[in-house]
């Protein structure tokens, strides 16, 4: 054996040992390996570097940043809304729901960019579910793989597919002669997470971790203890009546949090807003003021109360009032926070104690601490002021949601420029992203923040593995050797090995180079077994898509860091899943494609 060929595969041993023990961090792994094909010359130092610079590094860069841009002006939170009203409760549901989303996405775009339209939203919807994110990104992501299966420009290996044909004078394939598998495999892929999520997907109840600051200030200071939701009903007093017209806060200190109807719609409770008949109304208070507030307007205690407040547009602050305060000496009723900032004190402490009685005529002194609820745009303001010192982080990011309108064309352009002009993806969703900059959607800092640089350097450090197999003949070694030996295999044997070898290629090399190695090969192997040559290049250009046992594919990659996955996680998840999709694709390709 070629001594080359022997340093490039004994290097591939090792390197999916330590990626799947995780003895060293996985990007750490990655830029080792990088190195040690270098000093061992299976690759050039410009092969090398070639990863840094590729096409896919440069595409993710751009992703990370649009997705960034479309949070930043409002877009994914408008969707994940609609998700949530059309999809209701519970996680099953939501996953369904989401996964036909991104799977139709990702038939006509490239599934990375599917997968980064839908990872900020994910994360709205954990946070506003109070769902762990572990269980939501993963099946996502491979909703966007199994996607690509479902036209012939869904996934990079099934145009390359076609590409190969034509040059050789072959007959391609239309847009959608692979839909009916394609269709087959997305079902699959969600029947099988509606089924055995529980039992596949990590469970991180980390709470403490994921809690945000707001919710963790109320269980500081026990103010969950004093919040209550009601109904109003049709008789109510209330109906009508504008927040000081009820004179909740003068009379009775009673804070109104948040107001939503059945459809758990929000009412903006800041400006102009008027009590209606059904509506359901979460306030806060010392429990007596409360039950007086109630009884006086007949409200209907709710079975669930709310204990938090979503923090979307709202949200809390601790600040201190230090000595050189404007405000010393003066009342809370004497300060129109709600007036002219939006906000309210939900908690007065003075004096080693917490003030429940009269607190809106109670004096405010040098080291007395507010907790404000409101806007967290107005929040910023407290922040800012010196009559206050701010005590919990403030963690807010003001949202552009006039921008829209350009964030969502800066996105759907770079996806347009990349199926109509043929433009390389790292090209146009670059162009995306600067036209999200110079627009004013987000800094350039932002911009540069918004990058997880972990997934960069993991991308960069695996691509010259692909390289090396390709060079040093690897590759064609493996290839060549396992096709001579199912030469006399059952042609649903031959179509499922093939499927497995592919799927095995797409994990330490891209689909594309892995197509391009296997399509000349398999065609040789036209009429063994009684398979024709379309069964055989649709086998390679669908599992070569199948990528789901190791972080190394793209969307893996990008969704590692937000989702807390390790290796294990893929390996628990995608290794059955990997099996379901070769045995899927095989029995199908058998039946209606031999």
């Amino acid at each position: 054996m070629d001594p080359q060929l022997l340093i490039v595969l004994s290097t591939l041993a090792i390197i999916v040992v330590l990626i799947i023990t995780e003895v060293v961090r996985i990007d750490v792994v990655a830029l080792l390996a990088m190195l040690s094909l270098v000093w061992t010359g299976s690759i050039s130092a410009n092969e090398a570097r070639s990863g840094f610079a590729s096409n896919a590094v440069l595409a993710i860069i751009g992703v990370m940043v649009m997705g960034r841009g479309l949070y930043k002006s409002g877009i994914t939170e408008t969707i994940a809304q609609f998700i949530l009203r059309v999809a209701g409760n519970g996680t099953r549901r939501i996953l369904s729901m989401v996964s036909v989303t991104v799977g139709l996405l990702s038939a006509f775009i490239q599934n990375i960019g599917a997968a980064a339209l839908f990872l900020p939203v994910m994360m709205g919807i954990s946070k506003r579910e109070n769902i762990s994110i572990s269980s939501l990104l993963m099946p996502m992501g491979f909703a966007a793989l199994l996607g690509g299966t479902l036209t012939m420009v869904g996934t990079s290996s099934l145009i390359v597919l076609n590409d190969l044909l034509s040059t050789r004078g072959l007959e391609t394939f239309g847009l959608f002669a692979v839909t009916p598998i394609g269709v087959v495999l997305l079902l699959t892929g969600i029947v099988y997470f509606f089924v055995f999520g529980d039992a596949v997907l990590p469970s991180q109840p980390e709470e403490k971790s994921t809690i945000s600051p707001g919710q963790k200030l109320l269980n500081i200071w026990g103010l969950s203890d004093s919040i209550f939701t009601f109904r109003v009903p049709r008789d109510s007093a209330l109906v009508g009546q504008s927040v000081e017209e009820s004179k909740m806060g003068a009379i009775y200190s009673v804070n109104l949090l948040r107001v939503y109807d059945d459809e758990a719609a929000d009412y903006n409770i800041w400006e102009d807003y008027t009590f209606e008949s059904g509506q359901h109304i979460v306030v806060q208070g010392p429990k007596d003021d409360v039950w007086s507030f109630a009884e006086k307007n007949g409200l209907d205690l709710l079975e669930e109360d709310e204990k938090s407040v979503p923090e979307g547009r709202d949200g809390y602050l601790e600040v201190v009032v230090p000595a050189r305060s404007s405000l010393v000496g003066k009342t809370i009723r004497e300060v129109p926070l709600r007036e002219q900032y939006n906000a309210q004190v939900v908690l007065f402490f003075s004096n080693s104690e917490v003030v429940e009685e009269n607190l809106a005529d109670r004096v405010i002194r040098a080291g007395d601490t507010l907790v404000l609820q409101g806007k967290w745009d107005s929040l910023q303001f407290f922040k800012e002021s010196g009559d206050f010192i701010t005590v919990t982080p403030f963690e807010y990011e003001p949202k552009h949601p006039e921008k829209a309108w350009l964030a969502l064309g800066s996105f759907v352009g770079a996806i347009l420029a990349v199926l109509t002009l043929d433009l390389p993806i790292s090209i146009g969703f670059l162009t995306g992203a600067v036209a999200m900059v110079l627009g004013g959607v987000l800094t350039i800092e932002e911009a540069y923040r918004s990058v997880e640089w972990k997934v960069i350097f993991l991308i960069a450090g695996l691509i010259p593995i692909g390289i090396a197999m390709e060079t040093s003949g690897a590759a064609a070694f493996i290839a060549e050797n396992l096709v001579t030996l199912i030469a006399g295999v059952p042609a649903y044997g031959i179509l499922f090995i093939l499927g497995v070898l592919m799927t095995i290629f797409s994990l330490i090399m891209s689909n594309v180079a892995a197509t391009v190695l296997m399509i000349p090969l398999v065609l040789e192997m036209a009429g063994i077994g009684g398979l024709s040559a379309q069964a055989l290049v649709l086998q390679v250009g669908l599992c070569a898509a199948n990528s789901f046992i190791l972080p190394t594919h793209h969307v893996n990659a990008l969704l590692m860091t937000p989702g807390g996955y390790r290796v294990s996680d893929y390996l628990k998840a995608g290794s059955l899943l990997s099996l379901l999709f070769v045995t899927v694709s095989t029995t199908v390709l058998y039946f209606f494609y031999v």
